[in-house]
């Protein structure tokens, strides 16, 4: 009787661990991917009085993995955003990125950034949803954004490298 007990104890924890292995290797685990991103994008000003203007954007980018791979290399990117810039400075900067993904796959983020005029601009991104495999991943990342010199005018060109930090359901 006392074997048996030992026994059906054994099995029990044997079935413990086997499924507490399995719940751990289900959890995501968080990637990070080093990346690039150039931007070209096509402000609209409204005047708003002197020193203050009314911005919106729209432009596209591409991004380059640093290791040549991830699922976010060789991603084109479409992007709008807005905001108010009140002498030099902006105010409520907010956008949305769309990133095609080479797989088909899209993830779609949020963004805020701060802006001087001139200078390098800072902000975070967030990610809210994606498709296909990326249905459910999850992340974030800051970023600096460095203006280049336009190659014509009209547009705005900048590139940005951060580490986009994500989890994949």
């Amino acid at each position: 009787m006392k074997s048996i007990w030992v026994l059906g104890l054994s099995l029990v924890l044997v079935l413990l661990i086997i499924s507490s292995s399995e719940v751990l290797s289900q959890q995501s685990k968080e990637i990070s991917e080093q990346v690039t991103t150039t931007w070209q994008m096509i402000p609209k000003i409204l005047p708003l009085g002197e020193g203050r203007n009314f911005i919106t954007s729209e432009g596209y980018g591409i991004v380059i993995g640093e290791e040549g791979k991830g699922i976010f290399h060789e991603a084109t990117a479409r992007v709008s955003s807005a905001y108010l810039m009140e002498k030099g400075v902006s105010k409520n900067y907010i956008g949305y990125i769309s990133y095609s993904l080479k797989n088909g796959d899209k993830v779609f983020t949020t963004f805020t950034a701060e802006i001087k005029a001139g200078s390098p601009s800072k902000g975070k991104a967030t990610i809210i949803g994606g498709t296909g495999a990326c249905a459910g991943i999850q992340g974030s990342w800051e970023y600096s954004g460095n203006p280049l010199r336009p190659a014509a005018e009209g547009i705005l060109q900048s590139y940005n490298k951060f580490t986009i930090k994500y989890s994949l359901p």
